[in-house]
């Protein structure tokens, strides 16, 4: 019979051109045992069934095809939150945490205008799993929440992590960019495909599993982008706020759009890293 420890060992082996060898191997074999990873690293004495080896086993294959260990095990964890994932939307990634901290920020430090005794309205294009929009409704409940994707698929899996992680739902909305959409809002918040093609491409090449159209922004990168930013302002109230997404060599051209398109109090708002990842522009209040 096979240990814990000693599969965690060899499994490591076998990851060794991956980034973080021991750290998947761990989720893998603690998904595969169905315990946490911390009784999976209290637990390196006991022996594993030999079904649960091949299991494992078949699992480390496919991570050392390149398979993300968030589609293997169905789940990934974002702003604390046990999000359910599958080939029909993008894996949500620590970057897209900084979108939501700098959303949650600007609503409790008063960003937008006081309006009063109406809730707040928020609209996350392109949506996915939802990560972006249920974390917000899950941490600020008051936010009155809409989340959109072209994507049927991805509006199902969005379905299921509403369900499971909120005590009310959300308004789900099937929707490219903003054709389905006909209500005004206080905030537009997006992490939209700002990759280019040729980064794209390279990644199928590497047999990588994720949707294209949640990856793919064109030559640039930035068409999407373009287009939330010329779209938005007839979404937004007076002094609402448009927040997206984006890579860090493309924030100072993103900043230039949101200029250009007639926006103002635009902000850019670094990660952890301390590198600009986020780009907020406020639409013009009346006069």
């Amino acid at each position: 019979m096979t240990t814990v420890r000693e599969a965690l060992v060899e499994a490591t082996k076998r990851l060794a051109e991956v980034e973080t060898p021991f750290l998947d191997a761990t989720l893998l074999l603690a998904h595969t045992l169905g315990i946490s990873k911390e009784k999976l690293l209290a637990s390196y004495p006991d022996e594993i069934p030999l079904s649960a080896v091949n299991e494992f086993n078949n699992h480390l294959t496919m991570r050392i095809s390149g398979y993300p260990v968030s589609y293997i095990r169905r789940k990934k964890e974002f702003f604390g939150l046990p999000f359910y994932v599958d080939e029909g939307v993008l894996v949500p990634r620590p970057d897209t945490e900084t979108l939501v901290e700098t959303v949650l920020r600007d609503v409790d430090e008063g960003a937008l205008k006081n309006r009063g005794t109406e809730q707040t309205k928020v609209l996350d294009i392109g949506t996915g799993s939802g990560c972006i929009a249920i974390t917000l409704k899950h941490l600020r409940p008051q936010l009155q929440l809409t989340a959109a994707d072209i994507s049927p698929s991805s509006l199902s899996v969005c379905r299921i992590n509403t369900r499971h992680l909120l005590s009310e739902p959300i308004t789900l909305v099937e929707s490219d960019l903003f054709t389905n959409i006909s209500d005004v809002y206080d905030i537009i918040v997006s992490n939209p495909p700002y990759l280019t093609s040729d980064e794209v491409r390279h990644m199928q090449h590497m047999h990588w599993p994720e949707p294209e159209g949640a990856l793919d922004g064109g030559v640039d990168g930035l068409d999407t982008i373009r287009i939330l930013i010329d779209e938005a302002l007839s979404y937004l109230r007076p002094g609402g706020r448009l927040y997206l997404e984006a890579g860090i060599d493309q924030i100072e051209t993103i900043e230039g759009l949101y200029k250009e398109g007639g926006y103002e109090n635009i902000i850019s708002y670094p990660d952890l890293s301390r590198r600009n990842r986020v780009v907020g522009g406020r639409k013009p209040y009346v006069e």
